[in-house]
């Protein structure tokens, strides 16, 4: 698929499926060249991914269940409950997003610029490996669930996976087959959004 369909072919999708004649390896395989080729500040590489199927899959999503069904308010948990048990009973996988704070560590500037740096570049991947669905026929959506590493939020993931300490959750982005179309999405006006000077 060529650059201009797939940004124009990537969209939030929630229903998702497992109807898809794509191997576990090409997937793990075109996510990992993601990661491979986004830039990042000083080529510092600091975001890591975590790649779930199955039943690991279904353990993550069903510990986000059990505790935010406890945090949102009725309203939330209302909409947001048919996200998290799609993700855990249907989605084919989902792809967590991780900084590595002792990589980002190394970067040579100061705190409040690291911080920008790291997540512009866990942001690079995130958009590359939804662009990078959209390009293998699938959809995806990005969560933000149990995220807080300085309360600890993410502290069981981390511990549910056997990952370092240093890892601190950012997204989560469960994908598969589409199963229902994406819903209408509004566009604001382009020239109140890009603004060119010069000859």
């Amino acid at each position: 698929m060529e650059l201009k369909k797939a940004l124009e072919t990537r969209r939030t999708h929630y229903v998702l499926g497992k109807n898809t004649d794509l191997s576990k390896q090409e997937i793990v395989d075109a996510i990992s060249n993601v990661v491979k080729h986004a830039p990042s500040a000083f080529n510092n590489q600091s975001t890591r991914v975590v790649i779930l199927f199955g039943d690991q899959k279904e353990k993550f999503w069903q510990h986000i269940y059990d505790v935010q069904k406890d945090v949102l308010d009725d309203d939330a948990w209302e909409q947001q409950s048919a996200t998290i048990t799609g993700a855990r009973d249907e989605a084919l996988g989902t792809v967590l997003f991780f900084e590595d704070n002792a990589t980002a560590d190394q970067l040579p500037t100061n705190p409040e610029r690291t911080h920008v740096y790291k997540h512009t570049a866990n942001a690079n991947v995130q958009y590359g490996t939804w662009l990078t669905m959209a390009d293998l026929g699938l959809g995806a959506s990005l969560q933000h669930f149990n995220l807080g590493y300085e309360q600890g939020f993410d502290k069981e993931t981390r511990q549910m996976f056997d990952l370092p300490d240093s890892y601190e959750m950012v997204a989560q982005m469960p994908f598969g087959s589409i199963e229902a179309p994406a819903g209408d999405k509004d566009f604001a006006p382009l020239e109140e959004r890009v603004f060119v000077f010069g000859e």
